[in-house]
């Protein structure tokens, strides 16, 4: 990954950016002045340079600057001025950079592979015909921030999921109503912006990659296309919809959880409703579906009488009917459910500050001697995931209320790497890249997008 750090420059090199910009105004109001049939043309280019130029103690109270990823220098170095090609305007007091234009090499589509992810693939595939794919203790856990993807969401981030197979880009979830396209290994930049009406929840890509699900508090699901930003479908629901999940046997079938009406199962190609889950308690927080696409998990925040017994429901997906629903008894909601790549457990997060451990069999027992605890959720929505290539399932990994990532070994269940203070307040979402090992991409209501390997 040190080449893709390599490619920011450095800070002194931003410093004559800025002198440059500074001249380039200057030269504007000169030709205005000088040349009277174009003064609204260039005065209007004067002014967009002056203000990119300007410095943050310029900028009224209440206002934010968003850099954009081209600002970066090195890791974790932030950016005093606003880069040349951004322009910006005031929304609800914060600084909001308009739509931004994909930035990509001439003739590539937002979906071609990087050609530092088909490297990685290549060493993959000549480690494993050489039969010399070990790998040592730890290798797929990060070691340091990779950098910041500039800062486009103006409010906090519920999700980040990588594109497909490969992981060509990655997409971002957010309570502005957004959900963000990054291309995080050529442009750096955000390529792609779906609007919503409401809040972003969640988002679910096919299994080609090619199009997304994006749903939110605005009661419905939008299918987009990820090449032309067309939206190819939409889902209407009666109640905000809160999680997503396309049926690994039916690719063109995804299910839809809701926060009081329970789940609905929709057909995308003739856009009309297959099943209905009416039996459901509480707000769906999380949904699962098993390999095989026969049975479903969900978790809610239902929670009476000191019980919690109808919290995790197990139910099947061909007669929409719960199957259990007295797998987890303790007084606690679970915000994630996961299923391992062995296929044998699935674990929940869970509100009582860990991670719980599941039969994936029936009766679906909890494991009562191992857990995984360190990370805090205190009732904030925090995910966890599972590691991927190489390793499938090794480790497993946490956001916390504290804005901490935690690494956890799944054999042993230890908390092996903290990243402390990874985002300013509660990290939500972290996410294992598919081919590069030790590579994850994290999220939180900071607002913030970070990469990590």
């Amino acid at each position: 990954m040190e080449s893709i750090i390599n490619e920011y420059g450095t800070e002194s090199e931003g410093e004559s950016n800025v002198g440059s910009m500074s001249n380039n105004a200057l030269t504007l109001n000169q030709l205005s002045t000088n040349n009277t049939t174009q003064t609204n043309s260039v005065a209007a280019a004067s002014h967009l340079a002056a203000s990119q130029i300007s410095k943050v103690e310029n900028q009224p109270q209440n206002t934010t600057l968003v850099p954009s990823a081209t600002s970066f220098f090195s890791l974790g170095e932030k950016s005093d001025f606003i880069p040349q090609q951004q322009q910006f305007e005031v929304i609800e007091g914060k600084l909001k950079p308009n739509e931004p234009e994909i930035m990509l090499p001439p003739g590539t589509k937002i979906l071609d592979v990087p050609s530092r992810i088909l490297s990685a693939i290549k060493v993959a595939r000549e480690k494993t015909d050489n039969k010399r794919g070990r790998f040592n203790n730890n290798s797929s856990i990060p070691k340091r921030q990779l950098f910041t993807l500039s800062k486009e969401h103006i409010k906090g981030v519920n999700a980040v999921k990588w594109c497909g197979e490969f992981g060509q880009v990655l997409a971002s979830a957010s309570m502005d109503g957004t959900v963000r396209i990054w291309d995080v290994f050529r442009s750096k930049e955000c390529i792609r912006v779906i609007s919503h009406d409401g809040a972003v929840k969640d988002i679910q890509w096919n299994s080609e990659g090619k199009t997304i699900l994006s749903c939110g508090y605005e009661k419905l699901v939008k299918l987009t296309d990820l090449e032309t930003g067309a939206t190819i479908q939409s889902f209407l629901h009666p109640q905000f919809v809160t999680s997503l999940r396309f049926n690994p046997s039916q690719s063109n079938v995804f299910v839809a959880g809701m926060t009081k009406d329970g789940l609905i199962s929709w057909d995308v190609r003739a856009n009309k409703i297959i099943k209905e889950f009416r039996k459901f308690w509480g707000s769906a927080n999380d949904l699962e579906f098993f390999p095989d696409g026969s049975q479903l998990l969900t978790c809610s925040d239902y929670v009476v009488r000191n019980s919690a017994d109808k919290n995790i429901v197990v139910w099947d997906v061909g007669s929409a009917t719960a199957v259990s629903n007295q797998i987890y008894q303790e007084a606690f909601s679970c915000t994630a459910l996961r299923i391992h790549s062995a296929q044998k457990h699935f674990v929940a997060q869970s509100n009582a500050n860990y991670i719980a451990i599941f039969r994936s069999e029936s009766p679906w027992r909890l494991d009562k001697r191992k857990r995984f605890e360190g990370h805090l959720v205190n009732g904030h929505p925090i995910r966890c995931n599972f590691s991927l290539e190489p390793d499938n399932g090794r480790y497993l990994v946490s956001g916390d209320s504290n804005g901490a990532i935690f690494f956890y070994d799944w054999s042993t269940s230890k908390n092996i790497k903290s990243i402390e203070n990874a985002h300013q307040g509660p990290c939500t979402d972290v996410s294992w890249h598919p081919v590069l090992g030790g590579t994850v991409a994290s999220c939180g209501w900071d607002g913030r997008v970070l990469v990590w390997g």
